[in-house]
């Protein structure tokens, strides 16, 4: 495990955050590698309660790697018992406040390109087996629960001959590779109130030159409850080409951040973002509306 800096730990105040975030002086190639990858596809989005349970996951199965993170962050060369060290960490990250905010923070981890081959991920729960972490893979960033609830999982049952290569909403963009389902958690895309958004979803193709024929459909939780109810299926349609299309952005909806889902499925789909598709991708992002 890579050891961290001082230098460059960074807490994170803003909704994700890098824990190896550039600095203001000239960029090195890992910091221009680390700008490029947008801090997008680490793996999770956690609410307040299982950024709870990752910490008491990791002070199960890895205390030796918070205590290495708090003294890279205090810099200190006074003798504390690892116990007390632990302590200070969880106050910086899960204090009452923060938690009653619905903002507690947590540690995600990558390998250095991340790409997270493995698709490993912490534990969220003190009740989770402790699993062995690769070992190219490091903590990267230092995320904030934004979430007021869990949403139900989605994925593909394979992706290598189709899926989602990029989505543009408005002057947001994300491009990606190959992927079963993709957190794209590292920016929240903000949406006008009362207003159509353009969208536009590039389908992968393994073989560009015969694209596969695919549906693609998006959903918004404009209500924040934690479920993507029948009147959220913003867009459905089928196309081997380009989807280009607009959605209506409700006038009425509650503060805070939400979540929209994207889905890819050369199967067809279903307008259910719950039910499992067969072959393509799900992409899940954090939108507000202002």
């Amino acid at each position: 495990m890579k050891k961290l800096t001082k230098s460059n730990y960074v807490s994170s105040i803003a909704l994700a955050s890098s824990l190896l975030a550039a600095s203001v002086q000239a960029q090195t190639p890992a910091d221009e590698l680390i700008e490029n990858a947008k801090y997008s596809e680490l793996g999770d989005m956690l609410t307040t309660s299982e950024a709870q349970g990752r910490f008491a996951w990791m002070k199960k199965c890895y205390d030796g790697l918070l205590v290495e993170m708090w003294e890279q962050m205090f810099d200190t060369r006074e003798i504390i018992p690892k116990e007390q060290k632990l302590q200070q960490l969880q106050q910086l990250w899960l204090s009452q406040t923060k938690v009653a905010a619905g903002q507690a923070q947590y540690v995600t981890f990558a390998n250095e390109d991340f790409t997270n081959p493995y698709e490993w991920t912490a534990g969220t729960s003190e009740n989770q087996a402790c699993t062995l972490m690769p070992p190219e893979y490091q903590a990267v960033a230092l995320k904030t629960a934004v979430l007021k609830h869990k949403y139900c999982a989605n994925t593909s049952f394979g992706s290598e001959w189709e899926w989602i290569e990029g989505v543009k909403i408005e002057e947001f963009e994300h491009m990606s590779g190959s992927h079963e389902h993709t957190v794209v958690s590292g920016k929240v895309v903000t949406l006008p109130a009362n207003r159509a958004v353009k969208v536009t979803v590039i389908p992968g193709n393994v073989i560009p030159e015969y694209p596969s024929y695919v549906a693609v459909r998006l959903w918004a939780d404009w209500n924040h409850n934690g479920e993507f109810d029948n009147n959220e299926l913003m867009h459905s349609s089928a196309s081997d080409g380009v989807f280009q299309f607009v959605f209506n952005v409700p006038k009425d909806v509650p503060e805070g951040v939400t979540l929209m889902r994207v889905a890819l499925d050369a199967g067809g789909g279903s307008d259910n973002a719950c039910r499992r598709i067969q072959y393509g991708e799900v992409e899940d992002y954090l939108i507000t509306v202002r």
